[in-house]
């Protein structure tokens, strides 16, 4: 799922391998510099997002793919990954129909980043980082994510209203959360989405759960939206994001 078996991305999927060799990590950057660098570039993109009142699983949520995607083409190195997150939220900004002036982002991020943002001009880098990173992502700009598919698939649990509601808002809020990994470049979000809900019936201790449109060929709920989703992939995956909360420095 969401590479080929040589290893090469499927669109902008990566495999673990490409991920761990990444041009930062080939520049010399160590793994955990860079996730910590991956963090605070989402953390700018979550903090100036809210503050302009951007919403988290539209606009935010595309500024954090873009800058995940990225990072798979260019080192931390070489671009600042501040100011690469601010680029990021322009152009998603604008792509998601939720503009805001640059001028407006910029004295934003100046209030809490003034420290890592150390230009004179910072309006223009702004604008300097988003050509380049439209040529980056080769004006690839659609970014679909897995929050319609939370509430789209949770319809199948046969659990009671407030308890599926329940396991919505907590699947929700680790697609939140997960801005911060580089999930969104590792899987398709239709099975984001079954990674966080079966982490989500797992944190929430629900067990022996039935579903709806249950087929004889089904073993597992999810196999009726998507076929052979090995169950070991989903809780590897889901046991990825409940260690981040503690990798979180």
């Amino acid at each position: 799922m969401g590479v080929h078996e040589n290893g090469i991305p499927q669109g902008w999927l990566f495999a673990d391998e490409l991920i761990e060799n990444s041009p930062s990590r080939k520049a010399g950057m160590s793994s955990g510099n860079e996730e910590e660098a991956r963090r605070h570039g989402i953390r700018l993109i979550m903090d100036v997002g809210l503050k302009l009142k951007w919403p988290a699983n539209v606009t935010i949520a595309t500024a954090s793919v873009y800058y995940h995607r990225f990072y798979m083409c260019h080192a931390f190195q070489d671009f600042p990954n501040y100011l690469t997150a601010l680029g990021c939220l322009f152009l998603a900004g604008k792509v998601e129909e939720t503009p805001k002036k640059c001028r407006d982002i910029a004295l934003v991020a100046k209030e809490t980043y003034s420290a890592f943002l150390p230009y004179q001009n910072l309006v223009d880098e702004i604008m300097g980082i988003e050509r380049v990173l439209l040529q980056t992502i080769k004006f690839e700009l659609h970014v679909e994510h897995p929050y319609r598919y939370l509430i789209r698939y949770a319809k199948v649990f046969e659990l009671e209203k407030m308890k599926t509601r329940e396991i919505v808002q907590t699947a929700w809020t680790f697609a939140n959360d997960c801005h911060m990994s580089t999930m969104c470049i590792q899987w398709e979000p239709q099975i984001v989405a079954i990674i966080l809900l079966s982490l989500s019936l797992r944190v929430s201790k629900v067990e022996n759960l039935q579903w709806r449109n249950y087929k004889k060929e089904h073993k597992y709920w999810w196999d009726q939206f998507v076929l052979n989703l090995q169950e070991e992939i989903v809780v590897t995956a889901g046991e990825k994001v409940l260690q981040s909360y503690s990798n979180v420095g």
